[in-house]
């Protein structure tokens, strides 16, 4: 069931000083992560990220969505730190989320497309009493 972000989640998302990595599994389940400098949060009910660069976690992604497997965003800046398990909803390649990503990024780097994320689970990761709570 989808799951709504939190202010103070989507406000660290769209940190450009926050670290965000994106962890998928392959059809191996070998698992993947990597750090994205373009994953934001557009909206309580999704997460974005571009396709710039990404081979394997583009493949992995593709496997997810195929296969309504989930996929999971960590963002942290300092000592605060949440999880999002996603689902891949679609990934586009035009369009309002396509052109807003766009409009982000330096005019030479390429945008293949824009994977779009729905938030299905929150995790608390902030070290301290509320480590690993569920929002």
């Amino acid at each position: 069931m989808a799951k709504e972000l939190p202010r103070e989640v989507m406000d660290l998302i769209n940190d450009p000083q926050s670290v965000k990595m994106l962890s998928t599994l392959s059809e191996e389940d070998t698992l993947h992560s990597v750090p994205l400098g373009s994953l934001n949060a557009p909206s309580p009910d999704s997460i974005v990220c571009g396709k710039i660069q990404m081979k394997e976690t583009h493949a992995n992604l593709e496997t997810a969505l195929r296969n309504h497997g989930s996929v999971s965003v960590l963002a942290v800046k300092g000592k605060e730190a949440y999880q999002v398990r996603c689902r891949p909803k679609a990934f586009d390649t035009d369009g309002p989320v396509f052109q807003a990503m766009r409009g982000k990024l330096p005019e030479k780097m390429p945008l293949y497309g824009v994977w779009l994320l729905e938030p299905m689970e929150l995790i608390n990761q902030t070290p301290g009493p509320n480590a690993g709570k569920r929002l």
